[in-house]
């Protein structure tokens, strides 16, 4: 920082007028005390009176007194505003460094918000397809059930009772009838609508309606079954 023109002592002065070409006047002005707070007072009369200079060099000391009056002056306002910029750019390159950071925590986050969303996604496509299987399979059962009960034949008109057997010891005789097949078609559609409903009211882009449909027609089928087997036994038994 520039030392103000001011403060100059009087050896700085003889300095001062050394440097502009003016050094035999120096030893005169340590002599009579000239500082640079003095010589900022003095007169065009004083110098050239009190210290001997003549016009062109009072012009001359009097137009760089000014100029070094002015450069101290500026130099000190210089350095505050200085001063001011580098504390500004401190604080700019900290905030700088904050905001660098609180990013980098960001693109963690996003980071670890990407990763759950694709886990997400991959379960979600899971069971999309374990859905779509699902439903394929039910829409075979329907169309294998309503193949079997279509080839179904009416059951026969029942024949009028007999006279009644005596009893019989047949180790048959005992055996309990089981439902025919319509009785059987008829349980195994009433239990399967049951099940279809609750497994249609799950499964995406099912409802009960149709989960009660299909599950209608492949209890119908598991029971026709189940009785023509019963009949069967029951006849060769």
């Amino acid at each position: 920082m520039l030392k103000e023109f001011k403060d100059y002592t009087p050896t700085e002065i003889g300095l001062w007028l050394t440097a502009q070409g003016l050094g035999q006047f120096a030893e005169k002005f340590q002599e009579e005390g000239v500082d640079g707070d003095l010589l900022l007072s003095l007169s065009s009369d004083d110098l050239k009176n009190d210290l001997g200079l003549s016009n062109i060099q009072t012009k001359k000391v009097l137009k760089n007194v000014e100029f070094s009056r002015d450069l101290g002056s500026s130099a000190g306002t210089g350095g505050e505003e200085a001063e001011a910029l580098r504390r500004r750019v401190d604080d700019l390159q900290a905030e700088k460094d904050a905001s660098a950071a609180e990013a980098d925590g960001l693109r963690e986050k996003l980071k670890d918000r990407d990763d759950e969303l694709r886990a997400l996604r991959d379960e979600l496509n899971k069971r999309e397809e374990e859905a779509a299987s699902l439903r394929e399979e039910l829409e075979g059962m329907k169309s294998a059930a309503a193949v079997v009960v279509e080839a179904e034949p009416e059951p026969a008109a029942p024949p009028k009772p007999a006279q009644a057997a005596p009893p019989s010891h047949s180790p048959h005789a005992n055996r309990r009838r089981g439902p025919g097949v319509v009785g059987g078609a008829a349980r195994g559609a009433a239990g399967g609508a049951v099940k279809g409903a609750i497994v249609g009211a799950i499964l995406p882009g099912m409802d009960a309606g149709d989960g009660a449909s299909a599950g209608a027609a492949v209890g119908a089928f598991s029971g026709g079954v189940g009785g023509l087997r019963g009949r069967r036994a029951r006849r060769f038994g």
